[in-house]
């Protein structure tokens, strides 16, 4: 039976119009079929029960994602290094990798994986993947305290727990091995974009790094400004990960002060209902009263055009017709803030929020 986070994943995948892919922003690539004679790949990227043991023992610290056996061959590891030397780089271009479905297919090899279900959901990670990622995850482009800045190239580490052990790359190609904190904000979103683009990788061209490579640098002639470049990615990346924490922190301000809304409400709830109770006396009182100030309105409007009065005697009567009502009127929203005032003078308590949780009650009570 598959499992619940499996069927989930499953979800994710995306179905492409024939020949195109289309990325995370919205735009279409036109993509390139694999040339004639050339055998198109076959790829399970399923989520899967790793059933190996090589992610479930990590003594204290996540495991390598490197076992016994090497995972990739010498030309796999000259281009995952060339990969990492060039990161920067590369997500300085990324306008020109995410507009060319042959660098966008680029493929990475970089080892990523999870403890239980080991690297299933993470087969054969590409460039432009990876520039979706770095952009949309927060805290996958870092920078430390001293300024020093740093890429998430590689997630190893447990969904359960959310022990890991990741790989991140410097500006000047450097690793270093670090422990992320909140695990869980990194691997399901670079596991929901690899699988995005599952089909893709198989039946399309994709250029190789040291191609990628060439193009761009002939391209940029000598002519790129790389720093300028690459602090207006960083910093409109902090932008909107700045954005999003503060819609976040909205969001729990938000949350919270609702939960002290109802409580405070439930604390007061007597009060509430005395205070309802008078209310609803007063508006039944005042509303009556005006549906018979209307009346009277009516039968000196017929009587004005019957000829019964002229046009002075309507205006003397209707005046204080008019007046009366306008005072009802404001009688009952003076007591909606000076009497809500009265029985809670610190301000908590508006009325609005008063007949919010008496329609609650009512609600509940109908509910049962």
């Amino acid at each position: 039976m598959e499992s619940k986070t499996e069927n989930n994943m499953q979800e994710d995948e995306m179905v492409f119009p024939d020949g195109k892919i289309i990325l995370l922003d919205g735009r279409t690539l036109n993509c390139y079929p694999l040339a004639e004679g050339e055998e198109a790949m076959a790829l399970d990227d399923s989520l899967k029960l790793d059933r190996t043991g090589e992610y479930l023992s990590l003594n204290g610290k996540a495991k390598s994602l490197t076992p016994s056996q090497p995972t990739h061959d010498k030309y796999e590891e000259v281009r995952k290094e060339l990969f990492l030397k060039n990161a920067f780089y590369l997500l300085a271009h990324k306008e020109r990798i995410l507009a060319d479905s042959r660098m966008f297919l680029c493929p990475v090899h970089t080892p990523n994986g999870l403890m239980y279900t080991g690297t299933s959901g993470f087969q054969r990670p590409t460039l432009g993947i990876y520039i979706e990622w770095w952009l949309n995850c927060d805290g996958a482009i870092r920078t430390d305290k001293d300024g020093r800045r740093s890429l998430v190239y590689s997630l190893a580490g447990s969904p359960m727990s959310g022990m890991n052990r990741c790989g991140v790359v410097n500006e000047n190609g450097k690793k270093e091995s670090v422990c992320l904190s909140s695990f869980i904000n990194y691997w399901p979103l670079f596991m929901k974009i690899n699988r995005r683009y599952t089909e893709a990788k198989c039946k399309y061209q994709a250029y190789d790094i040291k191609q990628v490579l060439d193009i761009i640098d002939q391209e940029d002639n000598g002519n790129f400004d790389y720093a300028h470049a690459i602090d207006t990615v960083l910093m409109t990346h902090e932008i909107i990960t700045l954005n999003k924490r503060v819609e976040n922190l909205k969001r729990d301000r938000d949350y919270w002060y609702a939960k002290h809304q109802e409580a405070l409400m439930r604390y007061n709830d007597e009060k509430n209902r005395m205070l309802y109770a008078e209310y609803e006396e007063l508006e039944s009182k005042v509303n009556a009263e005006i549906d018979g100030l209307i009346e009277q309105k009516k039968e000196l409007k017929a009587k004005l055009k019957r000829g019964v009065m002229d046009n002075i005697a309507y205006q003397r009567q209707l005046t204080p017709v008019n007046r009366r009502i306008d005072g009802l009127k404001h009688q009952l929203a003076a007591f909606k803030y000076n009497r809500v005032r009265e029985v809670f003078p610190d301000g908590d308590v508006t009325f609005n929020l008063m007949v919010q949780h008496m329609s609650n009650i009512r609600k509940s009570q109908n509910d049962e």
